[in-house]
Order: structure tokens, then sequence, then C-alpha cells
């Protein structure tokens, strides 16, 4: 017997959206509480801002867990051009906002700074999604292949000349996740991320800053006050932590330390302030949102639906990942967001609607009625047997069977029957 359903949604991967997002609330306010009294003169200042951003990607996701996935392939062209117009808007001085040598911002009047590479992301999930989930059967000829990478290329491109190069090669990861779950053949996928892995690496030794943080990786404590600081004091800030940590709100790399505490580093004052219980559950909570994603991309009914959910899977997955992976020092040192958590408005209202997407992918996947709402075929019966193994067929309806003894109405006794057999 099985328990009546109230809802077709996936609750999983909505508890553990909800429970990211509630640390990473809790976290924004640690991290950034004794910064923003310093120069706001208000410790919720930042916490404010995550917190109307937050609820307005609650709305957001809400309202895509009840549109119909098949509807955005109306919207993914003009979604994705939009997305590069405001990639290409960014880059024009005077418009974008520039901090800490990048243009990565937009600001519409006095409302805070809006990142377009967030939307990008999405937008090119969606077109790729659905362009190539129509294309499933020619998806291996040349031209396909080559209208994808143009995309990709042109989307990754106005990113990585913002610059933003970690962001960049989250976007390409992407594309070529979706790309192989759509078929493609081994070598052809293997030869693009060959040339996609030379040209970030490539990218990283243009610029005289990204080659010093390659040196840099290779060893941060040659330069301990200057390239390697910010490692460093990332390492502290896990190391000091321990297994449970020195308690929420009571962190001390956050205090002049680590130089983007709130933002890029905020996993190591998670790990400071939690331990490693804190880490672990952090780490433990994006891995049931890849499970769950990747349980809903299986379970798709449609090829649009796979790809779809497979590039927002893909995307937090492998963004909290490198993240997590510059501050353990797995990887060189690199501006990159930790989904959910990090400070950042637009990242955790579009993360959020795109959650709503895969919620929306997962209700038509569990429900029984299909798209169409048509019903499962009924299965016939299978004859029934005697007990000696003989099949025991139906008599046809338009032919009498053999005669029978006796009167018609007689039913047949059994040998322990008390009646009369006469």
């Amino acid at each position: 017997m099985r328990l009546p359903r109230t809802t077709t949604y996936d609750l999983p991967l909505l508890l553990v959206v909800a429970a990211l997002t509630l640390l990473g609330l809790a976290m924004v306010y640690s991290a950034s509480g004794i910064r923003a009294l310093d120069a706001l003169d208000d410790p919720r200042y930042f916490l404010a801002q995550q917190s109307a951003w937050a609820a307005l990607g609650v709305a957001g996701m809400v309202v895509a867990s009840r549109v119909d996935y098949h509807r955005y392939r109306a919207l993914a062209l003009p979604l994705l051009i939009f997305a590069v117009a405001l990639l290409v808007l960014v880059l024009v001085p005077g418009v974008g906002v520039r901090a800490g040598g990048a243009a990565r911002w937009l600001r519409f009047g006095t409302i805070a700074g809006v990142q377009p590479a967030e939307l990008a992301k999405l937008a090119l999930i969606l077109y790729l999604g659905t362009w190539l989930g129509a294309r499933r059967e020619t998806v291996r000829s040349w031209h396909i292949t080559a209208w994808s990478c143009a995309v990709t290329v042109v989307a990754a491109g106005l990113v990585f000349a913002e610059p933003d190069l970690g962001t960049a090669i989250v976007v390409v990861a992407i594309a070529l996740a979706m790309y192989f779950v759509a078929g493609a053949r081994l070598r052809e996928f293997g030869a693009l991320a060959i040339v996609a892995t030379a040209l970030a690496l490539m990218g990283a030794l243009v610029q005289p800053y990204r080659a010093q943080r390659l040196l840099t990786f290779l060893d941060p404590w040659s330069d301990p006050r200057g390239a390697g600081f910010q490692t460093i004091q990332a390492l502290y800030g896990l190391a000091l932590g321990g297994p449970f940590g020195e308690g929420l709100g009571a962190g001390r790399e956050k205090f002049g330390f680590l130089p983007a505490p709130y933002t890029d580093s905020i996993f190591a004052v998670l790990g400071d302030e939690l331990g490693l219980a804190g880490t672990l559950a952090v780490v433990l909570l994006f891995l049931a949102l890849a499970y769950r994603g990747v349980r809903i991309a299986m379970r798709s009914e449609d090829p649009t639906g796979t790809l779809i959910a497979t590039g927002i899977t893909v995307w937090p997955a492998l963004q909290a990942w490198a993240n997590m992976a510059v501050v353990a020092s797995l990887v060189p040192m690199t501006g990159i967001t930790l989904p959910f958590i990090s400070y950042g408005g637009s990242s955790l209202c579009v993360g959020l609607i795109a959650v709503g997407i895969l919620l929306n992918i997962g209700r038509h996947a569990s429900d029984p009625r299909g798209a169409a709402g048509a019903q499962p075929p009924r299965l016939s019966r299978a004859p029934r047997g005697w007990r000696d193994g003989r099949t025991r067929e139906p008599a046809a309806r338009d032919r009498r069977g053999a005669p029978r003894d006796g009167p018609r109405d007689r039913a047949p006794l059994h040998r322990w029957s008390p009646r009369a057999r006469s």
C-alpha cells in the first residue's frame, strides 16, 4: 500500500534549497555585520538586501514551478538575446559598474546592482535545452555542434571580457554537460573539452595578475602578505574552526583578514564559525541537490526537460565545488561565489527561479497522467490455469458449449457437502 501524496513537487529538493538559503542569510549577516557597521552604521544592511532578494527569488520560484516548462520554447531565444544585450551593455564605459577592476554589474536607479552574467547562465540553459531537445535525432551533425559552440562562445566570451574567468568557465562547463547528455559523440565531446581547457589556460596566462595567481597556487607562502594572503587566511579560517567551530558570529578571520568575507570567502567564515561539522553539512546539502536534480533529469518525460534539468543541476553543483575548492586551495584563486550562501542578490534570485523550473520538470515527471493527461494503458488479464498447469481458455461467446447432464440451475457439489446428491 502507498501513502497518499499531497503534492507532486520534489519536497526533498525544496527542503535542501530552503536550508541553503536560510544558512546563507545567517552567514551573510555574521560575515558582513562588522563591515556594514563601520561603513554604513547599520550592521543589518547587507542582511536586509539579501533578504529582499531572497523574498523576490522565492516568489519567482513559486511562479516558475507552476509554469509549464514547455512554454520556454517560445521565450528561450528572446531571453538569450536580452541577456547578451545586457552583457554587452555592462562593457560600455560609464554604464557598467566597475569594482575591483571588473565591470560586472548594472545599476538601475537607486536599487542594488544586477549582474547580467547570472541571467545569462539561465538564458543559455533554457535556449540550449529547448534547441537541442527539439533536434535530438540530428544532434551529432556538424551544423548542430557548430551552432551550439557559437552560442556558447558568444556568452562565455562576453563574460570573460568583463573580466570574469571563473564564471566563463562555469558557462562553458554547463554547455558541455548539456551537449554530452544530448547525445554527442565521445570523440567530438573530448575534442571540445580539450579545446575549452586550452582556452581557459590561455585566458589565465593573458593577464599578469592571473599568471601570478597560478604561481601563488603552487606556493602561497612565498608571498604571505601579498598574493598569497587571501589563500593563507582562508586556510586559517578552515583550520581555526576545529570540529564544531568557534560559534556563529564568533569567528575571527572576518575581522579584516579575509578580503571578501561575505562573498567569495564566505565558506572560510563558515568553516571558522561552524567547524568541520558545518562544512560537511554544506557539502552534503549540495550533494543532495545534485542527486535530486539528476533524478529529475533521468525521469523527465522528454529530451527538453532532461537537458534543462541537467543544466540547472550542473550550474550550482559545479559552482559550489569551485568556490569550496578555491577556499581549500585545491584550485587557483578565482572570484566565484557560493550559490545560495554568498552575498549577491541577482545570483540568489536567479538561482531560486532556476530551482522553480527544476521543480516544474520534476512535477511533470512524477505526474502519472503524463503531460497530455492520458491514462496509462490497462494490461490485459492473463488467462487462468488449472492446478495441473493446463491453461483454461474462456469459451466462445457466439457458440454454445457442450450439453450438460441434468438441469442447468444445479450447482456442482463438493465431496464434503452435507446435502444429498440424489
